[in-house]
């Protein structure tokens, strides 16, 4: 059992930390015969790499906003109340070939305030980052509409 949580430890060591082969093997502990050791080491350095890219493949980075366009149109073909349509371009997208991602909506005047008002705390928060005594780190809202 000694073993099994050891392995586990160098497994993350060698995923997470640019670890050597003669650190691998002083983790080891004594009752690990040297042969066993010496094998272990050879396969833990082996897969080293490859762990490593399957961790980076694995984490998640958010898209950041390119562009943005926006124009105004009747919300529906009976209607005379207008709606913003925006357009926003992300890029860092892994999902399509070009790395960005266009994401298009529709706002009506009171989603739209909603959101404005939203975006004002978020730019009031983000002047704040530095002040420890905002109380707000971790502060989230969110809009229903």
């Amino acid at each position: 059992m000694q073993l099994l949580v050891c392995l586990r430890m160098l497994i993350r060591r060698c995923v997470y930390e640019n670890i050597t082969k003669d650190e691998i093997q002083k983790l080891f502990p004594q009752e690990v015969l040297p042969e066993l050791q010496r094998l272990l080491t050879l396969l833990l350095q082996k897969f080293q790499r490859e762990w490593r890219g399957d961790v980076l493949k694995d984490q998640v980075s958010l898209p950041r906003l390119k562009a943005m366009t926006w124009n105004m149109a009747n919300q529906n073909q009976d209607s005379t109340e207008h709606a913003a349509i925006i357009n926003l371009k992300l890029q860092g997208d892994t999902q399509s070939l070009s790395g960005e991602t266009e994401v298009k909506f529709q706002l009506a005047k009171e989603t739209l305030e909603t959101m404005l008002k939203s975006m004002y705390f978020i730019r009031d928060q983000l002047s704040n980052v530095g002040d420890a005594s905002n109380g707000h780190g971790q502060a989230q809202e969110t809009v229903n509409t």
